[in-house]
């Protein structure tokens, strides 16, 4: 629905930005939307956190901490649709020292980067291509991500 209206908007100042928990609270799949949204150049910016999924329920948790391979999805899609927006995160540090969990977060996100770099240079987009679950589901065994 959201990117209806940016379709209908059709201004090149008008995008979206995407939070991973409210993706989660609404039962979609975040790496989806990125790619929907980053191929029509209209991702602008992303909020980076984590949750349990509850429908209706923001639980703010860092980024990876409960969904980590849905999170190098969600990275390896800002890769494939060449992301150039903003960065946020958007946890509540609620018991943990805000400084602390903010440089968690930026090293996660930097880890992610790398290890969304190293499957595409092992071949992950190919196997995609064909429809290779079992084959993706090798190579992240293989190179150690399950």
């Amino acid at each position: 629905a959201a990117m209806q209206l940016v379709d209908e908007i059709n201004r090149p100042n008008m995008g979206l930005t995407l939070d991973v928990g409210h993706c989660l609270m609404a039962g979609e799949n975040p790496a989806q939307s990125a790619a929907m949204v980053g191929a029509k150049g209209k991702l602008f910016g992303v909020q980076l956190n984590d949750g349990t999924t509850r429908l209706a329920a923001e639980d703010g948790l860092m980024f990876g901490s409960v969904h980590p391979l849905m999170a190098l999805e969600f990275v390896r899609w800002l890769q494939k649709t060449r992301f150039a927006g903003h960065i946020y995160f958007d946890t509540f540090p609620r018991n943990e020292d805000p400084v602390r969990e903010a440089e968690f977060n930026i090293r996660r996100f930097k880890a992610m980067w790398g290890r969304a770099t190293r499957l595409t240079e092992h071949g992950i987009d190919e196997l995609l291509k064909k429809h290779d679950a079992m084959g993706v589901m090798e190579l992240l065994e293989r190179i150690g991500e399950i």
